[in-house]
C-alpha cells in the first residue's frame, strides 16, 4: 500500500483532465473524418452522374479536403473555447467535485473516499490510462475516466508508481509529454 493523497479538485484540474481526454484525435479518428470528407464528395459527385470525370474529382477532393479543415479547426477550437466552458459548466453541477477527497492504491486498486461515499477500482478493469504533466486519466470506459491531479502526487516516483501499477495490470496507455 502506498501513502495517502488527501486534496481537493479544483476548476483547473477538471479543465486538464477533459483537455486531454479531448485531444485524443488521432490518426485513426482523422482518418476517419477525412474518409467521410471523401464518401460524402463522392456521393455528391454519384448524384452528379459522374458526367465530367474533372469535376467529379475536384468534388471528392474538395469535401475530402474541407473535412481536413473542420478536424484542424476543431482541434484548435476545442481546447480553447469549449474545454474551458465545459470544465466549469461540470465543476459548477457536480457538488463531489469540490468535496475533500483521499486516495490511495495496492498492488490491485485504487481506492477513493470523500464525504458522499468511497469508491474501489480494480486497476484490471480499467480499459485505458493517459497522463500528462498536469493529471492521470484512469478509463472505466472509452468516455468514462477518473482522474488524479498531477500536483497531488510527493514526487514523480510516487506518480511512475501508480503507473506502473496500471501497467502491471495490462491496462493499456500513454503518457504525453
Amino acid at each position: 500500500m502506498t501513502e495517502k493523497l488527501t486534496f481537493t479538485p479544483n476548476e483547473d484540474d477538471l479543465r486538464a483532465a477533459y483537455g486531454l481526454h479531448l485531444t485524443q484525435m488521432g490518426w485513426k479518428r482523422l482518418g476517419y473524418l477525412l474518409a467521410f470528407g471523401f464518401f460524402i464528395g463522392f456521393a455528391m459527385a454519384a448524384y452528379d452522374g459522374f458526367e465530367n470525370i474533372n469535376a467529379a474529382i475536384g468534388l471528392i477532393a474538395g469535401m475530402t479536403i474541407w473535412a481536413g479543415i473542420v478536424a484542424l479547426v476543431m482541434r484548435i477550437l476545442l481546447p480553447i473555447w469549449w474545454v474551458p466552458r465545459l470544465a466549469k459548466k461540470i465543476y459548477k453541477q457536480q457538488k463531489d467535485l469540490r468535496l475533500e477527497t483521499t486516495s490511495w492504491w495496492g498492488d490491485e486498486k485504487l481506492h477513493s473516499t470523500n464525504a458522499q461515499g468511497e469508491a474501489h477500482l480494480n486497476f484490471a478493469d480499467m480499459v485505458k490510462w493517459r497522463a500528462d504533466d498536469k493529471v492521470i486519466l484512469l478509463y472505466r470506459s472509452d468516455h468514462m475516466f477518473n482522474f488524479l491531479p498531477a500536483r497531488i502526487f510527493v514526487d514523480s516516483s510516487h506518480r511512475d508508481g501508480l503507473i506502473r501499477r496500471l501497467q502491471d495490470a495490462g491496462v493499456p496507455g500513454e503518457e504525453q509529454k
